[in-house]
C-alpha cells in the first residue's frame, strides 16, 4: 500500500462561522463517517454504503481543567488530503473556552480517528468521552478472563456474547480488552481496536449500557499526563464483509509511523527466525548450561534459527556473564542465536537498562524478551517505547510478555518481532489447557491486531486437540519469531514426530499472502491459505468437539499441478502425497479438535 501525499492538497478556508455537521469518505466512496454537533455535544459515526456500523457516540476528552468535546460551538474541515488509498481531514473543534483539532482518516474498509490536545506543557487526561455504539442484534467476540491482571496482560479466552449482554457478561466487570470483534446482522463485521499507542494510556473498552462501549484507561480516575499539542493513538473501526477482507485488514499498519531512519539506518540484525525454548517443558536439569546445549544441538538438526534461555539463567548460573558468553560461542558455531528472558522490573530505570544491554552485546546475545509489565497503563507504555529504542540502538531484537496486544508498534520499531498480549500454550502447564474454540477464534480476533507469541506446537502437552492442530497452529499465527513449545529433543528422539520434522526444518515464519478459506467461521473452523515465495501451505483447525467435513477448492494454484503433502490425524500424524490443481475439489473430514496441514510443492 502506498503513503504518499498525492499532488493535489485540498485547503479549505477556516470559515467565518463553523458548522455543525461534517461528512467524510474514502477516495473510493464506499466508507463515510459524520462527525456532528448535538446540544453542545461532539458526536460521530460511521457507515458503509447504507450500513451504519458505528451509530451515533459521544467524542471527546476530559482534561483536568476543561471537558473537550462539551459545549461545542462548531466544527471546521481546515483541510483535506489524500494519502493512499485514504482520505484525511483536519478538523476544528471550537468550544466555549477552548479550541482543539481532530484527525480523521477513511479507507475502503474502515475509518479512524484522533485527537490532537491543545495547549502547550504539560497536561492531564482524566478520562475519554470517546464512545461506540454497536448496532442492534449484534454479536461481540472479546477475550474472557478470570482475574483483573489476566485483562491488563489481554491473557482470556476469545468466545462471544449478544451485544446487550456486554456489562453483564463477565463476572470480573464491564471493562474489556481490545479488540472487539462485532458480526452484525448481516454476517458483516466490524473491529473496535486503536492504533499508534505511544505517550498515552492503552485504550480499554467498557460496556456501559445501550450498547454502547467507552474508552476506558487503567489509571482509572487518577488520570495520567500528556503533553499539550500532541495527537492522541487513532481509535480505529475496521469494517469487512467477510473474513477474508477482515484478517486482511491493514488499517493498523497505515496508521502508525514510519521508523525512525536513523535510528534503523542498519537494520541487517532484525532476522526472522524459529526458536527453541526449555522453560515450558523445564525438567530437574533445567537451565544448566549442558542442557541448553543439547537444546542448541536440537535446535540446529531443525534448522531453527534461535534458542530462548527464560528465567533462570541469571540467578542458576554461578558466572553468569562468562557462561552467556560460552553459550553465545557454542550456538554460533552451529548457526544458532540466542535471546535471553529478563524480568521488567530490572530493566525499567534507565541506567540500569543500558547496562544491562551493553553486557548482552559482549556476550554476543541477538535478542531480549521482557516481561511481567501487565498493564498497558502510560508509564508502562513509555516503558516499552524506551525499551524498543534503546534495544534498537544495541541492534537487539525484542519479544514482551505480560503485555497489552500490538497497535502496530513493529511498523515503527521493527526490532520488536513479537509480543504475547494473548493467551497462549503455557496455560496448558497451569491446569487450564487451551480449548480447540480458543484457537480456532484467535486468527479472526487477537491476530487482526498483529503478530503474538502464542507458542504453539506443543504435542506433548496439546491439551483437548491433536497432534495436527499442534502442527496447524504453527502456520495459523503469525510470529516473527516463532517460539516453539515442544522440546526439540523430544521431536529429534520421538518416532511420532518424525514424519514432520522435514516441516519443521522447512517451517516459514513470515508470509507474502493470506487468504481465508470457505468454511472457516469464527471460534468453529479457522482455515487459511499462506503464501511464502512460490510456495503455499493451507492450515485448518477443528475448534468444535464435533468432526467437521472442510472442502478445499485451491483456485490460488494457478494454472500448473502442485505436488500436495497432506498432513492429517490418526494415531498421531497421518501423511499422504496427492497431486492437486487449482480447478480440484478437495474433501477432508477433519476430527475433532482435530487439524490438517497441506505443503503445495
Amino acid at each position: 500500500m502506498s503513503h504518499k501525499i498525492v499532488p493535489v492538497i485540498f485547503l479549505f478556508l477556516l470559515s467565518a462561522c463553523a458548522q455543525n455537521n461534517l461528512h467524510f469518505s474514502d477516495p473510493s466512496g464506499k466508507i463515510s463517517a459524520q462527525l456532528h454537533v448535538t446540544d453542545g455535544k461532539l458526536l460521530w459515526s460511521a457507515t458503509a454504503g447504507e450500513k451504519m456500523f458505528v451509530e451515533p457516540s459521544a467524542a471527546g476528552i476530559q482534561l483536568s481543567d476543561v471537558a473537550l468535546g462539551e459545549d461545542v460551538r462548531g466544527i471546521t474541515v481546515s483541510r483535506e488530503t489524500i494519502t493512499g488509498e485514504s482520505r484525511v481531514y483536519d478538523v476544528t473543534v471550537k468550544g466555549e473556552q477552548y479550541t482543539f483539532g481532530m484527525e480523521f482518516r477513511l479507507f475502503p474498509d474502515g475509518c479512524a480517528f484522533r485527537y490532537k490536545l491543545p495547549g502547550e506543557g504539560v497536561t492531564h487526561v482524566r478520562k475519554e468521552f470517546t464512545s461506540f455504539t454497536i448496532p442492534a442484534s449484534s454479536r461481540v467476540w472479546f477475550f474472557e478472563r478470570n482475574s483483573a491482571w489476566k485483562l491488563k496482560s489481554y491473557a482470556g479466552w476469545w468466545t462471544h456474547t449478544v451485544v446487550d449482554s456486554l456489562p453483564v457478561i463477565s463476572s470480573s466487570g464491564p471493562v474489556q480488552g481490545k479488540p472487539l470483534v462485532i458480526q452484525l446482522d448481516d454476517k458483516s463485521y466490524t473491529v473496535i481496536t486503536e492504533a499508534a499507542l505511544y505517550d498515552y494510556s492503552g485504550m480499554r473498552l467498557e460496556a456501559t449500557g445501550g450498547r454502547k462501549v467507552q474508552v476506558n484507561f487503567t489509571e482509572g480516575d487518577k488520570g495520567f499526563d500528556v503533553q499539550g499539542g500532541q495527537y492522541t493513538p487513532w481509535r480505529v473501526v475496521m469494517y469487512a464483509k467477510d473474513l477474508n477482507s477482515l484478517v486482511n485488514n491493514q488499517m493498523i499498519v497505515a496508521l502508525n509511523p514510519r521508523p525512525d531512519s536513523a535510528l534503523y539506518s542498519d537494520v541487517s540484525y532484525i532476522q526472522p527466525g524459529k526458536a527453541v525454548w526449555s522453560w515450558i517443558t523445564r525438567k530437574e536439569n533445567y537451565m544448566q548450561p549442558e542442557e541448553e546445549k543439547r537444546f542448541i544441538d536440537a535446535a540446529s538438526a531443525l534448522k531453527f534459527e534461535y534458542t530462548l534461555l527464560d528465567e533462570g539463567w541469571e540467578t542458576v548460573w554461578p558466572d553468569k556473564w562468562a557462561q552467556l558468553k560460552d553459550i553465545c560461542g557454542y550456538a554460533a558455531a552451529r548457526h544458532v542465536k540466542v535471546w535471553v528472558w529478563r524480568d521488567s522490573k530490572r530493566l525499567r530505570e534507565p541506567a540500569q537498562r543500558d547496562a544491562f544491554l551493553d553486557s548482552l552485546v559482549l556476550c554476543g546475545v541477538a535478542g531480549v524478551k521482557t516481561d511481567f509489565m501487565n498493564s498497558e497503563a502510560k508509564d508502562l507504555v513509555d516503558f516499552e517505547t524506551g525499551f524498543l529504542k534503546a534495544t534498537a540502538a544495541h541492534r537487539l531484537m525484542v519479544n514482551f510478555h505480560g503485555c497489552h496486544a500490538p497497535t502496530g508498534e513493529s511498523v515503527t520499531y521493527p526490532n520488536e518481532m513479537t509480543r504475547e498480549g494473548i493467551r497462549g500454550l503455557e496455560l496448558n502447564n497451569m491446569n487450564e489447557p487451551i480449548p480447540a474454540w480458543h484457537n480456532a477464534a484467535l486468527p479472526f480476533t487477537r491476530f487482526l491486531c498483529g503478530h503474538g507469541d502464542y507458542t504453539p506446537g506443543f504435542f506433548s502437552n496439546k491439551g483437548p486437540t491433536t497432534y495436527t492442530h499442534q502442527l496447524a497452529l504453527m502456520y495459523l499465527f503469525n510470529s516473527p519469531f516463532q517460539c516453539m513449545a515442544e522440546n526439540p529433543v523430544t521431536i529429534l528422539q520421538d518416532s511420532l514426530c518424525a514424519p514432520v520434522i522435514p516441516l519443521l526444518q522447512t517451517l516459514p515464519v513470515t508470509w507474502d499472502e493470506t487468504r481465508v478459506l470457505e468454511g472457516s467461521e469464527i471460534g468453529k473452523l479457522a482455515a487459511l491459505a499462506k503464501r511464502k515465495g512460490n510456495e503455499w501451505y493451507v492450515a485448518v483447525i477443528n475448534g468444535t468437539e464435533q468432526a467437521q467435513e472442510f472442502v478445499l477448492r485451491p483456485s490460488f494454484l494457478g494454472g500448473k499441478d502442485h505436488t500436495a503433502l497432506v498432513v492429517s490425524d490418526g494415531e498421531g500424524f497421518v501423511l499422504e502425497e496427492k497431486s492437486m490443481k487449482a480447478t480440484d475439489t478437495e474433501k477432508f473430514v477433519i476430527p475433532a479438535t482435530g487439524g490438517l496441514v497441506i505443503r503445495f510443492m
